[in-house]
């Protein structure tokens, strides 16, 4: 859901039937970047509104309500692109709606795949996301090549169908989270630990009563409670604390850092990309869009199922800002050598750049990609969780809107300088991970990570842990005991 309409958009705005059915094919070249602009820039700017949005609901009504409500939006919002009538303003609206529907699932899907996790195998759970992420975004790719292949040129039916797959992979998320239970932990924080036990039942694959299933019930109590007493505490105070203010500074730098590195600039602008090598048939350059996808899943899967194993998050932080800024100089050298040439068949520089798209995009997905959502997800205090992932979800929402709006300007001012500016901050970033973002790589939440980032309180949170742990265990007796009671009665 998150990618799918980043890889359908990507290779929408190039296909002659959309370009005729707005119509776009009589615009001076100005506006049709605007207008491809504001395609792209409504979406985003509908998930950073999302994120807000999503808050109240992911907190009040569960992650599972909350799911349910990303869907809806998602498919009002598809429904409004395929059935525009040729009316760009209504395309335009329903990539708003679609986006806010997506940027709410961008805040729930993290929290709700961290909270049904065993600890053992959230870390990856948490990439099987990004797994899914990338999946989406191939999907979307393939689908317009296909599409530009089989059906004519000037029917409306080219970019119509690519767009109604979105309305079935919001159905399917619809329909799948109304199969699922709500999150154990968001459960217990609402007192229902009867519910909550079910669920987790029905995670785990077990027997409510089954006694390999009695400390969980009891770990998630201990933490609802621990969060309920410190709730009670100022937001702005628990913000504004140095260890807080650290984490929020390595989250926020990573979202940022993602965004800078030019990868979402890629996302959006491949094909441009790809003709501007030299390779400007339409189907040629959807073609290499695709491939530009399939490189992206293969590496969300080896950083799934091997890397993370093998390094920590700061080894491949810097490797891969390394290699991402030294593609991107290339990159930059090679379209100043096209530009300059203005050779009109492919080159030996052309299939350079092509070449360092990939190389780029490999370890750009084995390293800032994955890592800073998985980062953010781990760091922050239990309690104030949910408010720090949305800071920086917006964040990172916001500098796609800044990517969105910076690219084509800068393309078609710049040009070759653009990607030197991205190596630049690739180069920045390395530099910035050295020195500023711990390893957290092995380290469970709570306590270690406290510890991790200097937290001041620990003593304090320890004694409010330990009055917690033996209130929880006193309820654990007493709800024992009158169990008994209520059987022998």
């Amino acid at each position: 859901m998150y990618m799918e309409p980043v890889g359908f958009i990507g290779g929408e705005i190039v296909l002659p039937s959309f370009i005729s059915t707005f119509p776009l094919d009589h615009l001076p070249p100005s506006q049709l970047a605007s207008a491809r602009l504001l395609a792209v820039t409504a979406w985003i700017v509908g998930a950073l509104a999302g994120v807000p949005l999503g808050k109240p609901v992911c907190s009040g009504l569960g992650r599972r309500l909350c799911l349910q409500f990303a869907a809806v939006l998602y498919i009002i919002g598809a429904a409004l692109e395929v059935f525009s009538c040729g009316k760009l303003w209504l395309f335009d609206v329903g990539r708003f709606v679609n986006g806010t529907g997506v940027g709410v699932g961008t805040l729930v899907s993290p929290i709700y795949i961290s909270e049904i996790s065993p600890a053992s195998k959230r870390g990856v759970l948490m990439s099987g996301y990004q797994v899914g992420v990338q999946a989406g975004a191939l999907a979307g790719f393939w689908v317009a090549y296909i599409f530009d292949a089989a059906v004519v040129d000037d029917a409306a039916l080219q970019w119509q169908l690519p767009a109604s797959l979105q309305l079935v992979a919001g159905a399917a998320l619809l329909a799948g989270s109304l199969l699922i239970p709500e999150s154990p932990r968001y459960l217990a924080e609402q007192g229902q630990y009867g519910h909550m036990k079910e669920s987790l039942s029905w995670l785990r694959r077990m027997d409510v009563m089954d006694p390999k299933l009695a400390c969980e019930p009891a770990d998630i109590e201990m933490a609802a409670d621990l969060s309920e007493k410190l709730k009670h505490h100022s937001l702005w105070n628990e913000l504004c604390k140095r260890d807080v203010r650290r984490r929020l500074f390595v989250g926020i730098g990573l979202m940022v850092a993602q965004n800078m590195a030019g990868l979402n600039a890629i996302n959006y602008y491949a094909l441009v990309v790809f003709m501007s090598a030299g390779f400007t048939s339409t189907s040629t350059s959807l073609l290499l869009g695709g491939i530009f996808g399939i490189i992206k899943l293969v590496a969300s899967l080896a950083f799934m199922l091997k890397f993370t194993s093998v390094k920590g998050n700061r080894f491949w932080l810097m490797l891969g800002s390394g290699v991402c800024a030294l593609s991107m100089l290339v990159l930059a050298y090679c379209v100043r050598h096209d530009s300059l040439t203005m050779e009109s068949r492919v080159s030996v520089t052309g299939l350079v750049s092509v070449l360092m798209v990939y190389t780029f995009t490999f370890f750009f997905t084995v390293s800032l990609g994955p890592i800073s959502w998985n980062v953010c997800a781990e760091i922050f205090p239990l309690h104030i969780n949910s408010t720090c992932c949305a800071i920086t979800t917006c964040t990172q929402w916001a500098f796609q809107i800044v990517i969105a709006a910076m690219v084509p300007p800068l393309m078609a001012t710049v040009g070759w300088v653009t990607y030197l500016m991205f190596g630049g901050f690739c180069f920045a970033t390395l530099l910035w991970v050295h020195f500023c973002v711990p390893e957290t790589r092995g380290l469970g939440v709570g306590k270690p990570m406290d510890e991790l980032f200097g937290a001041e309180d620990v003593a304090a949170d320890e004694e409010v842990l330990v009055e917690v742990s033996e209130t929880t265990a006193l309820l654990v007796h007493d709800r024992r005991r009158r169990s008994s009671l209520s059987a022998f009665v």
